[in-house]
């Protein structure tokens, strides 16, 4: 009994001191097997790993001037990224004018940088023909079930000589292979608990990899007068086994041979810079084309009018003002 009585004071005694900060329990797993350990590793391995999106707004942010009028196409609530603000706002101060796009309206009214914004479908633009130097799609083309008439607008919208950027994951890529894989064979809920990036799910959309390898680009870019100039593949900023160390070893290694040359094409992202031919030529598409061997299923989106008309602060909607 006096044992018992002991064993319980100096519980009560040592759990006392952790509350009061004076004495940390130990934790075995974050120590020696978890995230602690996985980090040591990162910077040991790949010591100058950064995020594929500051990477990304660094591109962008060589082809802004002030002469630049630039539409980000399907913007949803902000440009880049958490903790990438100062980013965000110089590349904002950077353009003549800045124009964001989307369909999804409660995102687009809590947008963080742009204050124009307009609801509309990519695949219908309220645009007239060359009104834009530039043209961004940050994780945009994986979420389009048909990516043709979406490049097809953008491509209208551009001005001769005028640059198209997109940002998109690779399905060369482990990782994305595994959510393709996943989404196969698993629940919706199921793979809304994998995802750690501890985003909410109504900011989590559906996922069609129709136009996400280097070689479905280009082909994707070539038939609506678009040339690829520049292209470049990123790796994940993070182990995804980081909660494992031993594992994320093995992957550290996996990442950084995807960023040597011989084998970057399986990075985890693509960066494609298309330029619009000064020469303006007609678009002409193939009655049967398609940017892969995959099944390109024509599913067309909302479309508004292109009488639609906005300003800085409100934009009309079948007639209907939305206040963004």
């Amino acid at each position: 009994m006096d044992s018992a009585i002991k064993t319980s004071n100096y519980a009560h005694f040592w759990c006392t001191l952790a509350r009061m900060g004076v004495f940390t329990m130990p934790k075995p797993w974050h120590e020696w097997l978890g995230r602690r350990v996985t980090w040591q590793l990162q910077r040991r391995i790949l010591p100058h790993l950064r995020w594929n999106q500051e990477i990304w707004g660094e591109t962008v942010r060589q082809y802004l001037t002030h002469s630049v009028r630039w539409l980000d196409a399907g913007c949803g609530w902000r440009l880049l990224g958490k903790d990438l603000d100062p980013l965000e706002n110089e590349l904002v101060s950077r353009a003549r004018s800045v124009v964001g796009v989307d369909l999804d309206f409660p995102h687009l009214r809590k947008h963080v940088n742009i204050s124009r914004r307009i609801c509309a479908s990519l695949e219908s633009l309220p645009f007239s023909d060359a009104s834009f130097d530039v043209v961004t799609c940050n994780m945009v083309v994986e979420h389009l079930a048909d990516p043709l008439p979406t490049f097809q607008e953008l491509s209208r919208v551009l001005v001769p000589g005028g640059t198209l950027l997109v940002h998109t994951p690779n399905t060369q890529n482990y990782l994305i292979l595994a959510n393709i894989l996943a989404k196969k064979l698993l629940p919706r809920s199921v793979i809304l608990k994998l995802v750690h990036d501890k985003r909410p799910a109504d900011d989590i959309y559906p996922t069609y990899y129709r136009a996400n390898t280097a070689a479905a680009l280009r082909n994707l870019g070539e038939s609506v007068n678009l040339q690829p100039e520049f292209m470049r593949f990123l790796t994940h900023p993070q182990p995804y086994s980081r909660f494992f160390a031993p594992l994320a070893f093995f992957e550290l290694l996996l990442m950084g041979a995807t960023m040597t040359p011989a084998l970057n094409r399986f990075g985890t992202t693509i960066v494609t810079v298309f330029r619009k031919p000064a020469a303006a030529v007609a678009i002409r598409v193939p009655r049967n084309f398609q940017v892969n061997s995959q099944d390109l299923a024509t599913q067309p989106g909302p479309a508004y009018g292109r009488n639609f008309a906005a300003s800085s602060t409100t934009g009309e909607v079948g007639g209907q003002t939305a206040q963004l």
